[in-house]
């Protein structure tokens, strides 16, 4: 179907932030608002991964402080980073919210530039997200270069492509399978009320799928209601790499990292052949 938009979409497509995620404007304010939470799973998994392999840790790809702000409650030494200013600006108002002050920077994981040295890096879905495959090569190396010796980087939160349990997602591989992509926008978006009464209505549909480059698309289009009324449109695109398990330790072997293990989800035990979700826990070397 087609929306109809106050703004027209080759509008917004000129006025947004381009880096090629769509955790910005709406966007983080939706990320905020209504996916602030981390499950308890993930929280066990990153706090005794940070206990084993030491501190202070990295959140790399932080966002709005979903798993940094509890880990900053438990009192750890820990910094966040993300490529969107406009999360970065939402975990830093949690923050302080909370009473803590971390370090927090704007800049994308390809270029990581920071003065410290950690002992625990993570990045919890965000691997493969938004840049191109060289800029994923050198976000290994940059967290390579910001680990100590012996510290560790855990790649978390990494679904496969055939990961989870869309048998119609992972058919669209195969070739003539693929007709309907663009996938047409729903016709209702999820619409949610906001802290202070606002409204934000989110829409999401597939953009592209080229199995050959092994990278999607996806589309948002964002409305925020005030009094009934739409005040501000918003339209991002969330371009994806999509790595298997043995492209993932490939280019972790490149960047130097050795002693790689793959886990299932947040077992903390080897991966087996259904795990559509895994952990890469990669240490620099002494």
């Amino acid at each position: 179907m087609n929306l109809e938009w106050a703004v027209p979409l080759e509008y917004l497509a000129a006025v947004v932030v381009e880096s090629g995620t769509w955790h910005h404007g709406l966007m983080a304010r939706w990320w905020a608002e209504f996916v602030a939470t981390a499950e308890p799973e993930e929280l066990d998994y990153f706090r005794a991964a940070i206990r084993k392999f030491g501190e202070p840790a990295l959140d790399l790809g932080c966002g709005a402080g979903r798993i940094l702000i509890p880990m900053l409650a438990e009192g750890f030494d820990i910094d966040g980073s993300d490529v969107s200013a406009d999360m970065i600006a939402e975990a830093r108002a949690l923050a302080a919210k909370n009473g803590f002050s971390p370090g927090l920077t704007v800049e994308p994981t390809y270029e990581l530039d920071l003065p410290r040295k950690y002992r625990t890096i993570y990045m919890c879905g965000v691997f493969g997200i938004g840049g191109r495959r060289e800029h994923d090569r050198e976000a290994l190396r940059r967290a390579y270069r910001h680990l100590e010796p012996d510290g560790a980087l855990l790649i978390a939160n990494h679904w496969f492509p055939y990961g989870e349990g869309d048998e119609q997602r992972w058919a669209r591989w195969l070739p003539g399978h693929r007709a309907d992509i663009p996938r047409d926008w729903p016709s209702e978006g999820e619409r949610r009320t906001a802290s202070d009464g606002d409204e934000i209505e989110m829409f999401f549909r597939l953009g592209d799928l080229n199995p050959l480059l092994q990278r999607e698309t996806l589309q948002m289009r964002a409305r925020l209601w005030h009094g009934g009324q739409i005040v501000k449109e918003e339209a991002h695109d969330l371009h994806e790499n999509l790595y298997f398990s043995q492209e993932i330790l490939l280019l972790l072997e490149g960047a130097g990292f050795r002693d790689v293990a793959v886990e299932g989800g947040y077992t903390g035990q080897p991966a087996a052949p259904d795990d559509g979700m895994v952990v890469f826990v990669a240490r620099r070397p002494v």
